[in-house]
């Protein structure tokens, strides 16, 4: 009860409108249970419960989705008091309820209704009761994000949350029946009594912009399929309400507006550029009207000629009138200019309201245009990520990325280094590492280094440095206690040039300054006198010809490795090997050091890996249920993913909020899969991590034959548990067939007493089920295992049967099938130096059925020729080639002849109309019986 209590008190602290939270079905029950108790014996002590007890009833009230909300008594209490009680409405006891509430808003525990009705709409509206009038504002916000904000909000947009919250308090102010339909804006909606209560409620005005705000924000999530985390009630009733919503309403994918602007008011207007895909667009926002009558005109000049002129057109939505967004392809506006010179002037009744050279801040005149994503970007300094430039003259800079494509006309895609920058006549803009990033505007620090990137001369090590050395001095230093020391020279700071830029700092350019000689090493050091310590010190070199090229923008596995670094006209390229983590160059009497970006990936805080795991693993040995998978890729800020696939399907690895993938969890949600791979994706390109099993198997034959010997390779074939159980079965498949069985560990052993032969394998292994009450295996692979080669074993317990032969004399080629029926017994391999063959014996089988063995064969003088063994030279699996009379090292009688009267093998030497020789026969082979 007390737990219960503590909670109760925490909802009330968090809460403004308590039924925002939902106690569970348990905890509700309680409270029902607790309350039926006190009867009408509570003190103080019972208030918050007690009320808290009547909200989560008005939830579940059934009727409170009906017309009849108007009526306090018109059945609200009643269900109160069967819930509690079992029994009809006591009103005494109900007028003691009326008190706690009254109290309670005496004492600002809560907020109350103070006119009408006040007890029952009070409970209305802490319980967001009837959920239709919820729903039925949802409707109102979603028209309002349709028709006046395009389908999207923004931080730039919540100025029409207090409009809403206005429009609202004055249509529902005055007055009206709780059975009508109330008409706000062009639309008309079902508001009951709780939710006009939180309309109405001054002390919660801000509450319900709030309110607004969070609808806005929810339905602008849902539309665009993000997920809304249903944490509270009212997140639980949007994402229903959407859920219905989608379900009677086919809502477009292509309603959604990808240049959109947020509606501004005139005193607001700034026209931005923005980049969709290949273009980039000039965009006038918006504009909300006063008078809905007041005419708005836009004029256009380029190089100070007005290239465009126009009424800008309006639209009606729900609350507001405003102008309609125009866009203008930059493009086609400077088809006719060199570089990008725009002004804009918008009137409205004759009367200028925005001129966008009046202010620096606000005007469109550019040397270049900077984009990361659609958006713009003026900071001067940045982190290296990928970005898009708009230039009409891209040579015409004095220094761009090395790392830099055509993405449309005067569009280019850039990804810069750390250290590298895009400078122009006027522009400048400086890509440093975050390291340095997080520092800006808290610690001095020098930027425009080469990224990963040293000079080193014997002892002394240098931080390359190539187009600028900027000081950066945040802007809470005291100028006048700080000390710059560059080698041996000393200058007061507030004695130097600087400019003052948007990071909070004081940036002062040392090489522009004249200060820092290239080619040389240089150490640099401030110090303050405030402070009485040394704030920075760094040695660097300035090498302002040196350019350095990777093949790739990064490397793992197999990937082609080459660099180029260029030097004052000298080119060179190098390679490196994958274990490298540096490239080494000699440099102006030094050597440059330059850092290999590798993308690497590891579990947990172990080894980094820059390539996959070629072997499959089982996942026990590399990872545990909560275990994360880090990448680290060159690319700051890159959108990587990591992908499993199983069973020819992929799924996405979750990402925490540090940035790690929940590996462990992924792959044991998985289990019983011989095979999951594992891949890193950057969107373009997926790489291979590894590849894993969550379920015991071999992957090839764990029995090989090898140097004469049976091997259990157990150890590069299995893949499990090392602590497993096998029993092995060998079967022969001989005539005499032998067999084998035999208990083995997870360890490779070796076997001896394997007869050369074809043999079946079957391995089985231990049941590991604890509640099993006698030992038993199952089998776990079968497969074949050739002990001795394939060569000598092919014909074991086989004969080759003579089908067919070709004549040398034949008109042309053709297979004569042999009416005897002939074959080859007793096969045995034969190898020479240069040859390998085969010898057996040849044998006839006669019309009665009988098997003779033609050792010897009349030849054409009448005499009788030794006919066995033969020599047989396998052309295929299905032609041979066959000589008689074999008695070693090639000692043979030759070839035999075929009779054509007869259509049988003989001896006859001789070629004509009777008998010719034969030069390759058909067989197959066949089990001997």
């Amino acid at each position: 009860m007390n737990g219960l209590l503590q909670q109760i008190e925490k909802v009330f602290n968090e809460n403004k409108l308590i039924g925002n939270h939902d106690f569970t079905e348990e905890e509700y029950s309680l409270m029902v249970d607790v309350v039926g108790s006190l009867s009408d014996d509570f003190n103080k002590n019972h208030h918050n419960l007690i009320f808290a007890t009547l909200v989560e009833i008005a939830k579940r009230w059934k009727q409170s989705g009906t017309d009849e909300d108007s009526e306090e008594n018109s059945g609200y209490w009643d269900y109160v008091f069967k819930i509690l009680f079992g029994s009809d409405v006591n009103q005494q006891l109900c007028q003691k309820y009326r008190d706690v509430i009254g109290w309670l808003g005496r004492s600002c525990n809560i907020p109350v209704v103070t006119y009408g009705q006040k007890y029952y709409a009070t409970l209305m509206m802490h319980s967001f009761a009837p959920k239709n009038s919820i729903c039925s504002f949802f409707d109102l916000c979603y028209n309002v994000f349709k028709k006046d904000l395009d389908f999207g909000f923004t931080s730039d947009d919540e100025w029409l949350c207090e409009i809403a919250a206005e429009q609202m308090k004055n249509v529902l102010g005055g007055g009206y029946r709780e059975d009508k339909l109330v008409s706000i804006g062009s639309s008309a909606y079902s508001i009951k009594i709780g939710l006009r209560s939180f309309v109405l409620n001054e002390s919660l005005s801000v509450e319900f912009i709030k309110f607004i705000k969070d609808t806005f924000y929810n339905i602008n999530k849902l539309f665009n399929r993000e997920i809304v985390e249903e944490n509270t009630r009212l997140e639980r009733y949007i994402v229903d309400w959407w859920k219905n919503k989608t379900e009677s309403e086919k809502l477009s994918d292509d309603i959604v507006h990808k240049k959109r602007v947020p509606t501004v008011s005139k005193h607001d207007i700034v026209a931005k550029y923005i980049r969709n895909e290949n273009e980039v667009f000039l965009c006038i926002p918006s504009i909300r009207l006063d008078n809905s009558n007041n005419k708005i005109w836009l004029a256009v000049y380029v190089n100070g000629e007005q290239l465009y002129s126009e009424e800008l057109r309006t639209k009606r939505g729900e609350l507001v009138v405003a102008t309609k967004t125009k866009e203008f392809k930059l493009n086609e506006l400077l088809k006719c200019a060199d570089a990008i010179t725009i002004k804009i002037e918008i009137k409205e009744n004759e009367i200028v309201i925005f001129d966008s050279e009046k202010s620096k801040t606000s005007s469109l005149n550019r040397e270049f245009i900077l984009f990361e994503g659609e958006k713009e970007i003026f900071s001067q300094i940045n982190k290296p990520t990928n970005y898009f430039v708009y230039s009409k003259d891209i040579d015409a800079l004095k220094s761009v990325p090395g790392e830099l494509s055509t993405f449309g006309t005067n569009l280019y895609n850039i990804y810069p280094n750390a250290g590298e920058c895009l400078v122009g006549e006027t522009k400048q803009v400086f890509f440093i590492d975050k390291t340095k990033t997080a520092s800006l505007g808290k610690n001095a620090c020098l930027i425009g280094s080469v990224a990963d990137v040293e000079w080193i001369l014997d002892d002394i090590s240098c931080i390359v440095y190539k187009n600028a050395v900027k000081l950066m001095i945040p802007e809470n230093f005291n100028l006048k206690a700080l000390e710059l020391k560059i080698d041996n020279k000393r200058y007061k700071l507030q004695e130097l040039n600087y400019e003052r830029i948007e990071l909070n700092c004081y940036q002062f350019g040392l090489k522009i300054l004249g200060l820092i000689s290239e080619y040389y090493p240089t150490e640099i050091s401030l110090y303050s006198y405030e402070k009485e310590k040394e704030l920075l010190k760094e040695t660097i070199i300035v090498l302002s010809e040196i350019d350095i090229q990777f093949n790739n923008p990064f490397y793992y596995g197999d990937i082609g490795r080459k660099i180029t670094i260029n030097s004052n006209n000298e080119t060179i390229e190098l390679s490196w090997s994958k274990q490298d983590e540096e490239v080494i160059c000699p440099l102006n009497d030094g050597v440059l050091v330059v850092k290999v970006p590798y993308l690497k990936w590891r579990i947990n805080d172990d080894e980094w890996h820059n390539e996959p795991i070629n072997k499959k693993i089982w996942y026990k040995d590399l990872l545990k249920n909560g275990d994360l998978l880090e990448i680290d890729s060159p690319k700051e800020n890159e959108t990587v993913s990591i992908l499993g696939k199983v069973d020819g399907k992929s799924f996405e690895i979750a990402k925490n909020q540090s940035g790690k993938f929940e590996i462990g969890r992924a792959i044991y949600a998985n289990e019983n899969y011989t095979n999951i791979s594992v891949r890193f994706s950057d969107g373009k390109n997926k790489f291979d991590l590894f590849n894993i099993a969550t379920k015991e198997h071999f992957v090839e034959n764990p029995l090989i034959y090898r140097n004469g010997k049976v091997c259990w390779d157990v150890e590069n074939t299995f893949i499990g548990d090392k602590d497993n159980d096998f029993f092995l079965i060998a079967k022969a498949n001989g005539k005499n067939e032998k067999s084998g069985r035999k208990k083995v560990g997870a360890t490779n052993i070796q076997f001896g007493n394997f007869d050369e032969d074809f043999y079946k394998i079957i391995v089985k292994i231990k049941d590991k089920n604890v509640f099993s009450k006698e030992e038993k295996y199952d089998t776990i692979f079968e497969g074949d295992l050739v002990v001795g080669t394939l060569d000598k074993l092919r014909f074991k317990n086989k004969v080759i049967k003579l089908l067919a032969a070709t004549c040398m004399n034949a008109k042309s080629f053709e297979w004569i099938s042999f009416i005897p029926k002939y074959f080859i017994d007793k096969l045995e391999l034969v190898k020479e130096e240069e040859n390998v063959y085969y010898t057996g014996q040849l044998c006839v089988i006669d019309q009665n059925g009988e098997t003779r063995v033609l050792n010897r064969m009349e030849n054409e003088n009448g005499d009788y020729d030794k006919v066995n063994p033969v020599r047989i030279e396998l052309r295929d699996n299905f032609t041979l080639w066959l000589v008689a009379g074999y008695e070693g090292e090639n000692d043979f009688i030759g070839g035999l002849f075929f009779d054509k009267r007869r259509k049988g093998i003989c001896n006859i030497a001789q070629q004509n109309e009777l008998y010719d020789e034969m030069n390759l026969y058909r067989f197959k082979e066949e089990e001997y019986v």
